[in-house]
């Protein structure tokens, strides 16, 4: 599997911008790595846009707006599957709560949703100490707003059905999307899933 990092950036200016993750800049121009960024780039609002949601309502059952969740500089959102039954979606929550300070240095908030319901992540929370701010979507309102619900889970009696297409946007606090970061096609049926971009390959584009 070719492991593909993508970014498109318009931090400063309303120039969108393609990156990659140091040493990966020669898999871009492969079949494989193109098909997974056009694949991957078809999901959520393209950086320059507006948030289509811009306010949420967080696992503790507050209501918090883009401002409230953002730094300085914005908030960047991690759309996960589950914290639930994902080990992977937890390893990385788990990642991307460890780098919280990073992110705040940066001038960035940071933010996990997924499709699970606030119940859930409290206990998830708790038990594994989880600061940052966790995002449930039970009725993958905010999901579908965003248009990334994954679409190879169709059946609605599959355990996955109404997860998001693990990616993740940096938000400026007006809403205007600054950051699109993904990592493989993510499709189920390939498995891109399991291949999470990282926090450094985030931090890196970011600043």
């Amino acid at each position: 599997m070719i492991r593909s990092f993508f970014a498109a950036l318009a931090l400063a200016a309303p120039l969108t911008l393609a990156a990659t993750a140091p040493g990966l800049a020669q898999e871009r121009g492969s079949d494989a790595a193109r098909a997974a960024s056009e694949a991957a780039a078809e999901f959520g609002p393209a950086v320059g846009e507006r948030a289509p949601v811009t306010v949420f309502t967080t696992a503790s059952g507050e209501t918090a707006s883009l401002a409230d969740l953002s730094a300085r500089n914005g908030v960047v959102i991690y759309f996960n599957r589950s914290l639930d039954w994902c080990p992977i979606c937890l390893r990385q929550a788990l990642d991307v709560n460890a780098a919280a300070d990073q992110f705040a240095q940066a001038g960035w908030g940071v933010a996990v949703l997924t499709y699970d319901d606030a119940a859930t992540l409290a206990q998830v929370a708790d038990r594994r100490e989880i600061a940052v701010t966790l995002l449930p979507d039970p009725d993958i309102a905010v999901i579908d707003a965003f248009g990334l619900r994954d679409s190879i889970y169709a059946d609605p009696n599959h355990m996955a059905h109404g997860v998001p297409y693990p990616i993740a946007f940096a938000i400026r606090p007006d809403g205007v999307i600054a950051g699109k970061f993904w990592h493989e096609a993510g499709l189920g049926q390939q498995r891109g899933y399991a291949t999470r971009v990282t926090v450094e390959d985030v931090l890196g584009a970011l600043e």
